[in-house]
């Protein structure tokens, strides 16, 4: 790196977020509530990304008691699953770790992690993983799986884990192929006269080049074979959650909002740390937080944000019982501010509120937006999380931002 350093890590910190993922189903409701391009409107709900689907508990082998969730929308599958993934940071991945694999696991995991998610995501890179050693039970029909850790599967998105079909998911063919793992077909596509292909032990054992990820009839999938698609989709979630080996749930895509910033600019998050009284929010009396002036806010190469050098600002004393607390340092990023900019417009010197309430209602929401693409999914979404829960306050009379 031309700066001099080693490279970029990841470890984990302390952060904040607005639990924007409370809000996914009614960001997905008002969409049908206003004029905008068809084409912003299915960006925003691919980002949302609402699934509802099965999530399966996988006992541990070796582990009494603890099973690892795993989420898909796809439960007529189940008997396809030939392997277990983690994905590098899931916290299990040290436990299922026999002696004999740690070496190779332990480097594996360790570069995992200079990886950024786009690149461990990427369509065009060859699947990497290493095996674990350890083993999960399929529930449905008591198989021993092995367990191995990839990249490809983030530790944020879904549960961290993803159960294994190569034969009917192209990323689970292509990790298989890569390694020499066992693709079981358990769907077969339906022939024009109604009646699933033949089923004999070559074709249901068979590698393809791609997956088949369509509907069909269920095969070599005990009790439950013969049923349509969807039929089995229904009655082995039923199963699951009869037996207690899983639940009904519904997954988003889209994550809660990371604000925290290591950094001097941006808008303070107003939260003090008491040692006692633990973390306490500043009273609304001593509101806003202000940043205090610095001549030096570069950053030191700690990780900790430059107001911790301020003591005047990072030394305060805790609302609750006054003693001393030290303030929070991490400010907001720049889209917490510019998601309700629009509004303060209606009210610029007012030094009372956020804005002044005649004014708003005289001249919001706006009535136009004009703006690009590229603002669809981070400035348009957050805009409208922020103003739902401000009209959730009782700050605004209006839940959607820009009508058009």
């Amino acid at each position: 790196c031309w700066r001099g350093h080693n490279g970029v890590v990841r470890r984990e910190i302390p952060a904040w977020y607005f639990r924007i993922t409370a809000y996914a189903d009614r960001l997905l409701e008002g969409l049908d509530r206003i004029d905008w391009p068809d084409h912003i409107k299915a960006m925003q709900r691919n980002w949302i990304g609402r699934s509802e689907g099965v999530e399966i508990d996988f006992p541990v082998v070796g582990l009494p008691g603890e099973t690892i969730p795993v989420f898909t929308t796809r439960p007529d599958t189940l008997f396809g699953v030939t392997f277990f993934i983690l994905a590098p940071e899931h916290p299990l991945v040290d436990c299922l770790t026999s002696d004999e694999h740690r070496p190779a696991v332990s480097t594996y995991v360790s570069d995992a992690l200079l990886r950024s998610e786009l690149e461990r995501q990427a369509e065009t890179r060859q699947k990497s993983g290493a095996f674990t050693g350890g083993y999960v039970i399929n529930p449905i029909n008591g198989e021993h799986i092995p367990v191995w850790v990839a990249d490809y599967v983030l530790l944020g998105y879904g549960t961290g884990a993803v159960m294994g079909v190569p034969a009917h998911d192209q990323r689970d063919l292509e990790f298989a192929q890569q390694f020499n793992l066992p693709a079981r077909v358990v769907i077969l596509p339906e022939r024009e006269d109604g009646l699933s292909t033949p089923t004999s032990a070559e074709t249901l054992e068979n590698r393809a080049d791609s997956a088949y990820a369509g509907e069909g009839v269920l095969v070599n999938s005990g009790e439950f074979s013969g049923l349509p698609h969807q039929a089995a989709i229904d009655q082995i979630a039923d199963w699951l959650v009869a037996h207690q080996h899983g639940k009904r749930c519904v997954q988003y895509r889209m994550r809660d909002w990371l604000i925290s910033r290591q950094r001097y600019w941006g808008a303070p998050i107003p939260i003090v740390h008491c040692p006692s009284c633990g973390i306490q929010p500043v009273p609304h009396e001593q509101l806003p937080v202000l940043l205090p002036h610095m001549d030096d806010f570069q950053p030191d190469g700690t990780g900790r944000s430059p107001l911790e050098r301020r003591a005047e600002f990072f030394n305060t004393a805790c609302p609750q019982c006054g003693a001393p607390a030290k303030r929070e340092t991490d400010t907001m990023g720049g889209f917490a501010c510019s998601s309700w900019y629009f509004l303060r417009y209606t009210s610029p010197h007012y030094n009372q509120a956020p804005f002044d309430p005649l004014a708003l209602r005289y001249w919001a929401p706006p009535d136009l937006y004009v703006g690009g693409a590229e603002h669809a999914v981070l400035h348009l979404l957050y805009a409208r999380f922020w103003t739902k829960v401000m009209y959730d306050a009782g700050l605004i009379p209006f839940d959607e931002p820009f009508l058009a």
